[in-house]
C-alpha cells in the first residue's frame, strides 16, 4: 500500500480531516475534505470525501493530489446521501464510441476496460464504449496512433484530424 493511501485510510479512521494540492483541467486548488473511502474506481485510485471548500461530496483522483496532510482537527461523521454513494451515476455515456483497434493492442484494452469491450473481426477489434468526458477520449484515442480508426462519433472522428493536423503542422 502506497503511504498517500495509507495516510488516508489513517485520516479515515481516525475521522480527521486531510489537506492537500490538487492538480485538474481547471488548474489547481488547495483542499479540504472530510475523507470517507479509498476507492479503485476506472482504473485509478480515488478518495471520496466531503469538500470544505465546495460543501459537496466530492472524489479526488489520487494521483492529482499532491502535499498531502493529516490535520489534527477532527469531524463528525456525516450521513452519505445514497445517490452520492453510486460513483457510476454521475457519468453519462455522451459520446458512443465505435472503433477498429489493431489487434496488437488488445492487451491495452482488455487491461482498461475488460474482455467484454470488443469483439474480434477480419478488419480487427471493434470497440464499442460510451464516454463522458470529449476531451479525455479523443487525447486517449491519439494514444494508440496508427492503431485505432474512429467510425463513431463524428465529432471525434473530427477532433482527431485536427490534432493530428496541428501536429503535422509543428515538423513541416
Amino acid at each position: 500500500m502506497t503511504p498517500k493511501i495509507e495516510s488516508i485510510k489513517r485520516a479515515i479512521l481516525d475521522r480527521r480531516l486531510i489537506e492537500f494540492d490538487y492538480y485538474y483541467d481547471k488548474g489547481e486548488s488547495h483542499r479540504r475534505i472530510e475523507p470517507y473511502f479509498v476507492i479503485f474506481q476506472w482504473t485509478a485510485w480515488y478518495v471520496f470525501g466531503f469538500c470544505l471548500e465546495r460543501q459537496d461530496w466530492r472524489l479526488f483522483k489520487l494521483l492529482r493530489l499532491w502535499n498531502l496532510s493529516v490535520s489534527d482537527e477532527h469531524f463528525s461523521q456525516r450521513e452519505i446521501p445514497p445517490e452520492k454513494r453510486d460513483f457510476n451515476a454521475r457519468y453519462t455515456e455522451d459520446y458512443k464510441l465505435i472503433a477498429i483497434f489493431d489487434p496488437s493492442v488488445k492487451y491495452q484494452l482488455f487491461e482498461t476496460y475488460g474482455l467484454e469491450c470488443f469483439h474480434e473481426t477480419d478488419e480487427g477489434l471493434v470497440f464499442e464504449l460510451g464516454f463522458t468526458n470529449h476531451g479525455f477520449l479523443v487525447r486517449w484515442l491519439l494514444g494508440f496512433g496508427d492503431k485505432v480508426k474512429v467510425l463513431e462519433p463524428q465529432s471525434i472522428v473530427e477532433d482527431i484530424k485536427a490534432v493530428a493536423k496541428n501536429i503535422l503542422s509543428r515538423y513541416l
